[in-house]
């Protein structure tokens, strides 16, 4: 098959999506696929992108109808530009023989899509991430219907959890029975791989910290793992919170750990480069992802892959491959006091941790790994492809 996806998210940027979609087109492409990656951008043509270094990995300018900053402006380069946009995708699709697009966390851009699939032979797939439905009563109103429609007319709906899905007939309706879901996968060798090319940054040392990737918005919990952290610090002994991610709440949050006295043993880390994230899971004591919502919770699976036994809320689709007491340890959402039990267990129970991380790391490798889970993904396109 020859395969385009379509995404706002790629390498070198960090994400749940990107990661996806650079981990699915590499072993796509291993089983003799030909997969091409179109990311919005500004091209003003359809040419690789410079960003990549790659001759499959494409950028193009995807106008929208409405902007509400120049909505006339705007709307008059649309309408001149929409036909030749189109032209220049359907011949691009057609030259590179492509069999099916998948579009990535749609956004506006899926209008072209919705229209090109009616010009050149094709089969679409909608790909569902998370915020592209959890947040689409946010988006301006023309894009809510575009997104909304982009979705009901696709060939077939994917998403990467039950959970998910769930919303997705919720929030966008009138979806077809051409639907289903599939879990994220992880490369756990090239994760360890990247760990080991990588030293440990911070000048941190191993086991001196417990580890939680996130990016700072409100869904991720952060304030409540603080709230936690405040009720467990007489244990810590030395050990520090180690938080890797930046977003709109990290300066409230660290006030928040001022107020809490807390702040000598939490560590705001910021953005930290993607291949460097491997040394800190492979490094660190355990886990923690405390969520109020998580699509899916790829990160915890990054975690299992060393070993590490992990703490999460039971958040959307995280209970979907995190089995309670088992290869992992889940609590209730908006729960300090159940967050801080379960980390006070943790820190006093090395044999506890050595087996939920035992258990997590088989779960990791012998259901999760990309070796195994792109099968699945494989037999989707292909059914789609093939008319199913």
């Amino acid at each position: 098959m020859n395969l385009l996806f379509v995404t706002p998210f790629f390498t070198p940027q960090t994400g749940g999506v990107a990661t996806f979609l650079e981990d699915a087109r590499r072993f796509l492409s291993q089983r003799g696929h030909e997969v091409y990656v179109l990311r919005t951008g500004e091209a003003r043509d359809l040419e690789p992108c410079s960003l990549n270094n790659d001759d499959r990995v494409y950028e193009f300018y995807l106008r929208a109808p409405w902007v509400s900053e120049a909505p006339f402006r705007s709307m008059a380069g649309f309408a001149v530009y929409f036909i030749p946009t189109l032209w220049k995708l359907a011949r691009f699709v057609r030259t590179k023989r492509i069999d099916l697009i998948s579009v990535e966390y749609p956004l506006g851009f899926a209008l072209y899509f919705m229209v090109l699939r009616t010009l050149v032979r094709v089969k679409l797939v909608v790909g569902l991430h998370g915020d592209d439905v959890l947040s689409l009563e946010q988006l301006p109103a023309y894009e809510r219907v575009v997104v909304r429609r982009g979705i009901r007319s696709a060939d077939w709906v994917l998403a990467h959890s039950a959970s998910l899905m769930g919303h997705a007939q919720r929030i966008v309706g009138g979806l077809k029975n051409q639907r289903s879901y599939l879990p994220y996968g992880i490369d756990c060798e090239r994760l360890r791989e990247r760990a080991n090319q990588s030293p440990l940054p911070l000048g941190l040392a191993k086991g001196t910290y417990i580890l939680t990737v996130a990016k700072l918005y409100q869904r991720k919990g952060i304030d409540i793992l603080l709230r936690a952290i405040q009720k467990v610090q007489p244990l810590l002994k030395g050990l520090r919170f180690l938080i890797v991610g930046n977003g709109p709440e990290e300066m409230k949050l660290k006030r928040l750990a001022e107020e809490l006295g807390i702040s000598s043993c939490v560590v705001f880390a910021g953005d930290i480069p993607n291949p460097e994230i491997p040394s800190l899971f492979r490094d660190c004591r355990f886990f923690v992802l405390p969520s109020r919502s998580e699509p899916f919770g790829i990160v915890l699976l990054e975690a299992m892959t060393f070993g590490k036994a992990i703490i999460a809320t039971r958040a959307g689709g995280i209970p979907e491959f995190v089995t309670e007491g088992v290869n992992g340890v889940l609590v209730s959402i908006e729960d300090p006091d159940a967050l801080a039990a379960k980390l006070e267990e943790f820190i006093c129970n090395d044999a506890y941790l050595e087996r939920i991380g035992k258990n997590g790391l088989a779960v990791a490798e012998n259901v999760y790994d990309y070796r195994v889970v792109i099968k699945q993904y494989e037999e989707l396109y292909a059914q789609v492809v093939g008319g199913g």
